[in-house]
């Protein structure tokens, strides 16, 4: 199988899963380094998260 992948000057949309500590603490490193606003929804809230 072969994957080729192309470089994008945007992404833009939404992307919905579940609250988890992995993906929240991903979310919000991805969102510090994106140009622009982020809104993190489900967040998850436990002590080391916040």
């Amino acid at each position: 199988m072969e994957l080729v992948l192309e470089k994008v000057n945007k992404l833009k949309g939404n992307i919905s899963v579940p609250g988890d500590k992995s993906i929240s603490h991903r979310s919000l490193i991805l969102g510090s380094i994106a140009q622009g606003e982020t809104r993190i929804y489900n967040f998850l809230s436990s002590l080391d998260c916040l």
